[in-house]
């Protein structure tokens, strides 16, 4: 595919069923998003719940046409945070020469055996 270049917009809405990562309590959530590890953007914390409902919109000005769109959800801790889950969106499969991408992202757990969740995502490129 040529260098189509341009802007990625991604829009974080929410997730469910998150899997409690504190001992007490729900989660304190919040999505970390990239297209290059260098420049990482993140969501607000959605404080003690497992169904956080984010709404935020992040553009990614691209210089190249990056493969994947990472997604990391965490839980915020007092003192630094823990992983809920991970997960990638292949660019060039859904999103490159194509509409919106709506989606709802699921969260595997190691090995893919069970869930942690998932996150609801929409993804364009312009």
């Amino acid at each position: 595919m040529g260098q189509m270049q341009g802007s990625l917009e991604v829009s974080v809405i929410e997730g469910r069923n998150l899997k409690d990562k504190d001992v007490v309590g729900k989660n304190d959530a919040y999505v970390e998003v990239y297209v290059d590890k260098d420049y990482k953007q993140r969501t607000v914390t959605v404080k003690d719940t497992n169904d956080p409902t984010w709404n935020q919109r992040f553009t990614f000005n691209l210089k190249s046409n990056p493969d994947y769109l990472y997604l990391n959800v965490y839980d915020e801790d007092v003192v630094g945070r823990d992983s809920v889950g991970s997960a990638k969106i292949d660019l060039r499969k859904h999103v490159y020469g194509k509409s919106m991408y709506n989606v709802w992202v699921p969260l595997p757990q190691m090995l893919g055996l069970r869930s942690n969740g998932e996150i609801h995502v929409i993804v364009e490129h312009r």
